[in-house]
């Protein structure tokens, strides 16, 4: 019986070196120890570019764009670029990445170049592009229960022409033209609540008065435009979100 218990034991305690030298083995891989962040800039004001505040939603991805980054000192059979998605503001954020040599492309409503750069701890890196379009907005009035607006889509590129221009308000900061869709669906009412405008060929001007809006209450504001050019992805521009307050009764 002593006999066959001390067998047990020992094959017991093998049984354990042997799992513990294989989770040794799997989970040696270091965490990434570096971020990275910076801005899209535009390359003729070196303004950020505001884009959308992109998420991997109604399975498109990232719907206007990515910065897409390759590291190019690990292994020439990499399967793919890791994703990083725009804040509205033109800005983006990667807290989690390796130290190493790196390749970016910025994807989006603008020409870029590629970028070869080098991720040491925590490491800015911007990326200047060249956007399609140029997007502009402004408030022209206020009221208890209204907001009146003026925005403006130009090219701003010889083989680009404005196609579709459109403007949004929502009571939630993230505002492009997926606001009303899926999980982003937005309280207030779709159609009195954005303005668009089709079959554009050039470049144009819109105003627009939001109305039926609640006394002393925050908004926010925001135009957009796509590209008819060498737009594949229909990727939109977009202008700076503005952030309004309502009159008090």
């Amino acid at each position: 019986m002593n006999r066959k218990f001390k067998i047990n034991s020992i094959l017991i305690l093998v049984l354990c070196f042997f799992l513990c030298g294989c989770s040794n083995r799997i989970d040696n891989y270091l965490r990434p120890d570096a971020s990275i962040f910076g801005a899209i800039l535009d390359i003729k004001t070196n303004d950020t570019v505001p884009t959308a505040n992109n998420t991997q939603a109604f399975g498109t991805g990232y719907p206007d764009g990515d910065l897409n980054i390759y590291q190019q000192d690990y292994s020439s059979t990499a399967s793919g670029p890791q994703g990083t998605s725009y804040g509205q503001d033109g800005t983006y954020n990667n807290l989690s990445i390796y130290e190493g040599t790196y390749k970016g492309i910025p994807v989006g409503a603008f020409y870029s170049d590629t970028v070869l750069f080098t991720v040491k701890g925590r490491t800015r890196q911007d990326f200047r592009v060249s956007p399609f379009l140029h997007v502009t907005i402004q408030i022209l009035s206020v009221t208890n229960s209204s907001i009146s607006i003026k925005y403006e889509v130009r090219s701003n590129d010889s083989l680009q022409s404005v196609s579709e221009a459109a403007a949004w308000l929502s009571p939630s900061a993230g505002v492009n033209r997926f606001s009303w869709l899926g999980s982003n669906f937005n309280p207030v009412d779709a159609s009195s609540y954005r303005d668009d405008h089709s079959d554009l060929s050039q470049d144009a001007s819109f105003t627009r008065t939001f109305s039926k809006l609640k006394a002393n209450s925050t908004y926010y504001i925001r135009a957009g435009g796509v590209a008819l050019g060498n737009n594949p992805q229909s990727y939109w521009n977009y202008s700076k979100v503005l952030k309004v307050q309502t009159d008090i009764n």
